[in-house]
């Protein structure tokens, strides 16, 4: 099967890189990456040739601005990376008959009623952000490639960009002795890049598709301040006597752009699929491992014959 990547180089980009090109069942498989440095999602001209130059049999689209304050800071932005870059994505898929596997989030959700045991794939969306707005405006772009899949995922660890991972950010701060604060009453599902990249792995191998939407996270619901308290202490203990963080409640911030209080999502129909990650508190303690001991990182950009 042949697999095509936008946003290769980010957090999720770089752990489903590595997957593939480790996991048995894919290692053969010709995998390329994209990233923002190789073209604009937002260049319709640009993705199709991209597109068509692979002939890929799956398309997996990353690229997106997933920084909720910058969405609101710049819309024309959002609407062109998260709304247009699908389209053009999705329209690049119809053409050459790839399937379409598109990375959503829990933002999509309001998180003001949430159902018993979170939400659900057949639960009505209602995004309080343009973040939210445009990411569901890209899943009903992609549904409408045949045998798409929407994996709908919340709260990511495990990159390298302290502006989207909180466990990175904690440690980082916690290192730097800054004095921090922390939501103690937003929760959602912290989800590990790596445990997420295996899930989608596993759905790309198995010999019945996957289509439609999925809910994706690892086990266990967490507030920011659970989070951050936790990735402080697997990193090292001794951090916590001198920054240790503090709580703060989810109406004293001052948030850009509106986020759910509870987003957690409900993962039934993956765990129906006979598959679940791994809880989250295991996930932060193997990326605070591999924190302590980084490793060099491979090419996110691999062609046939690599």
């Amino acid at each position: 099967m042949r697999v095509y990547v936008t946003g290769a180089d980010g957090g999720l980009g770089t752990a489903l890189c590595e997957a593939l090109r480790t996991n048995p069942a894919t290692a053969e498989w010709p995998v390329f990456g994209v990233s923002i440095t190789d073209f604009d999602i937002g260049d319709s001209t640009a993705v199709r040739d991209s597109i068509d130059s692979f002939w890929p049999d799956v398309v997996l689209h990353l690229a997106a601005i997933a920084v909720v304050a910058d969405c609101e800071a710049d819309p024309a932005a959002a609407l062109r990376v998260n709304v247009a870059g699908v389209r053009n994505v999705a329209d690049a898929c119809r053409r050459r008959g790839s399937r379409l596997v598109f990375i959503s989030t829990d933002y999509v959700f309001d998180g003001e009623q949430p159902p018993p045991g979170g939400y659900r794939e057949t639960d009505v969306p209602n995004p309080l952000s343009i973040y939210g707005l445009t990411k569901l405006a890209g899943e009903r772009i992609a549904s409408t490639v045949g045998d798409h899949l929407v994996v709908r995922t919340s709260w990511l660890f495990g990159g390298s960009d302290e502006r989207t991972d909180d466990v990175l950010a904690s440690v980082r701060q916690a290192q730097r002795a800054e004095r921090t604060s922390l939501v103690c009453d937003q929760f959602s599902r912290p989800t590990y890049t790596v445990d997420l990249a295996d899930a989608i792995v596993h759905l790309l191998t198995r010999d019945e598709v996957v289509a439609g939407t999925l809910h994706v996270a690892n086990e266990g619901s967490a507030s920011r301040y659970e989070i951050g308290l936790h990735a402080v202490r697997a990193f090292d203990p001794g951090l916590l006597l001198g920054s240790a963080p503090e709580q703060v409640g989810f109406d004293e911030c001052s948030f850009v752009g509106a986020r759910p209080r509870i987003s957690t999502l409900n993962t039934d129909r993956l765990a129906g699929l006979g598959y679940s990650l791994p809880e989250w508190r295991d996930g932060i303690n193997r990326f605070c491992a591999r924190l302590r001991s980084p490793e060099p990182a491979g090419s996110a950009h691999r062609t046939l014959g690599d």
